[in-house]
């Protein structure tokens, strides 16, 4: 326990990325341990790979920082960019945060609409079946994104519209990143539909994304090339607030 908590702290420092020397050199623990133990922060979202043999502090780790934050500190850094979101769409608005192969709600804010989305802060979200999980997935590296689906696989269907053949998926995040946008045409949940775009941090890892969601009745198919660029605009300015220099 004790060396995990080293190199995660190594890990976690401001000159990211570091390779597996530099890291092991740091600690005083030898490289095959490290190398472990960096396995285990991948697989949970700890630690990311960047595939030039470099590692930096994940999502995950962020995504703990997100839930120590006061409700003064979160209202300071996000509420104000969702709430102008949601005047500007009428829709319900969600920011997540990645964690592991799931996210996690970390602010919400409700449409004025009659009903209110079953949506509750700190719930989490498969990544394969929503707009903000799907956000998140399309600007991961390859194998990490190939990594959370074998982690998760069989991947579960929530709705008959859910997105289960892995190969598809990847075919779908490549729409996602083509048009700058995710979409969940009710394949998390029966008539709902949402839009979502992701969230980069300091590092220009992608951590999390902001959706917009309503029911199919009031968000439809036609609304959703009109609220992509609001969505992707609001997430830029969250990127911005947690230090993305965009």
């Amino acid at each position: 326990m004790e060396k995990t908590l080293v190199v995660l702290g190594a890990l976690a420092g401001h000159d990211q990325p570091r390779r597996l020397a530099d890291i092991a050199q740091r600690t005083g623990i030898n490289k095959t341990t490290v190398h472990r133990i960096l396995q285990i922060f991948i697989a949970q979202g700890y630690a990311v790979s960047h595939g030039d043999g470099t590692y930096a502090s994940g999502p995950a780790i962020l995504a703990l920082a997100g839930a120590a934050l006061t409700d003064r500190d979160m209202t300071t850094l996000v509420r104000p960019i969702l709430e102008n979101l949601q005047r500007n769409t009428s829709h319900t608005v969600h920011f997540a945060i990645r964690s592991g192969s799931s996210a996690v709600y970390l602010a919400k804010v409700e449409s004025q609409q009659p009903y209110r989305m079953a949506s509750r802060v700190g719930t989490q979200i498969p990544l394969h079946c929503t707009a903000i999980g799907k956000a998140i997935l399309a600007h991961l590296p390859e194998e990490e994104v190939r990594a959370v689906l074998a982690a998760t696989a069989p991947l579960i269907s929530n709705t008959p519209a859910t997105i289960t053949d892995p190969g598809l998926l990847m075919a779908e995040l490549e729409a996602v990143r083509q048009r700058g946008y995710a979409v969940d045409d009710e394949e998390n949940e029966p008539n709902v539909r949402c839009v979502g775009a992701v969230v980069h941090d300091a590092a220009g890892t992608a951590v999390g994304a902001v959706s917009v969601a309503g029911l199919t009745l009031n968000l439809n198919e036609n609304d959703v090339p009109l609220l992509g660029p609001l969505v992707v605009a609001a997430a830029a300015r969250v990127s911005a607030a947690l230090g993305r220099n965009v």
